[in-house]
């Protein structure tokens, strides 16, 4: 397969939910951007609209990747469009929700101060882990497609590594101590170690001054468009080096997502790593290069023997 192939344009309205979704989801974001400006309402330090905008682009990338990811699933077309359809109902039912609270000044997540916000809670819950489990599927289906070995090898391992990080923000779902010493309404968090709403990066709103576990569920999240990238470069390099990129990248992308998991529980910022973290870091690039070297030579000496 060539690059010019794999990243046709046309591949993005494969299947037609996800894309429509994909594109009503630009326009509503940049539809909010004005808002975004000029409306001073804020809810935990920031505007009343940024969260939804961020999860309108997220929803975007996710809506079109995932389009021009099925329509290299030739086996199960139906299976595979319904699933689409699904992941596409899901999405737009979580972010109305979204949208419509912060339009009202009111959080949408982690909410249980009424039964209203209890039952709108639990509504987005199910549906988010709808679009989980039908994440799994699709890459299991990966894996069952008459492709070439080096496109399933990446897809299925970029969507499965997409579906971990979504199961990571099953770790935000739990009250925490403060929580539940003085009960406030809220039962779960992003930051570890401080209250929501305190300094953050910009328009990110990570924290700065402790962890944040939305760090390893955004790059978790984003597997998808990584092994994407890495399918697309290693269709420009030697044979020998292709399933070792694609293979050792997207292993050491995981490692990554858990290294950021692993320093936000121990509530420290994204932004400040400490010597411990560095050193994970040195740790998982060490075993990268030399797991990658190992599997080129192997690679090299496999292509002599044939």
């Amino acid at each position: 397969m060539q690059p010019n192939n794999l990243f046709e344009l046309s591949r993005l309205k494969h299947t037609k939910s996800l894309f429509w979704l994909a594109v009503i989801c630009v326009v509503v974001a940049v539809a909010l951007i004005p808002l975004w400006i000029l409306d001073s309402r804020e809810l935990l330090g920031v505007s009343v609209w940024e969260k939804p905008m961020k999860f309108y682009i997220s929803c975007a990338i996710f809506s079109f990747t995932y389009s021009w990811l099925s329509s290299f699933l030739t086996r199960g077309g139906r299976w595979v469009k319904l699933t689409g359809f699904v992941i596409a109902v899901s999405l737009a039912v979580e972010i109305v929700i979204i949208l419509a609270m912060a339009s009202i000044g009111e959080t949408s997540h982690f909410n249980v101060s009424t039964p209203t916000a209890i039952a709108i809670w639990s509504i987005m819950a199910t549906f988010i882990s709808i679009v989980l489990f039908s994440t799994i599927f699709i890459s299991l289906m990966i894996l069952f497609q008459k492709q070439e070995f080096n496109l399933k090898l990446a897809l299925a391992l970029g969507s499965i590594n997409t579906a971990v990080g979504m199961g990571l923000a099953y770790l935000m779902t739990s009250p925490t101590a403060t929580q539940l010493a003085n009960y406030q309404g809220i039962a779960g968090a992003h930051a570890v170690g401080v209250s929501d709403g305190g300094p953050g990066l910009p328009f990110l709103g990570w924290s700065t001054v402790a962890g944040d576990l939305r760090v390893g569920h955004f790059f978790g999240l984003h597997s998808i468009q990584v092994a994407a990238i890495l399918l697309g470069i290693s269709l420009l390099l030697p044979l020998a080096f292709r399933i070792p990129l694609i293979l050792v990248g997207n292993l050491t992308w995981l490692g990554f997502v858990g290294l950021v998991t692993w320093q936000s529980l121990r509530a420290e910022p994204f932004a400040s790593p400490s010597e411990t973290t560095l050193v994970g870091y040195a740790v998982l690039l060490s075993v990268a290069a030399l797991s990658f070297a190992l599997l080129v030579m192997t690679q090299k000496r496999i292509s002599k023997n044939n």
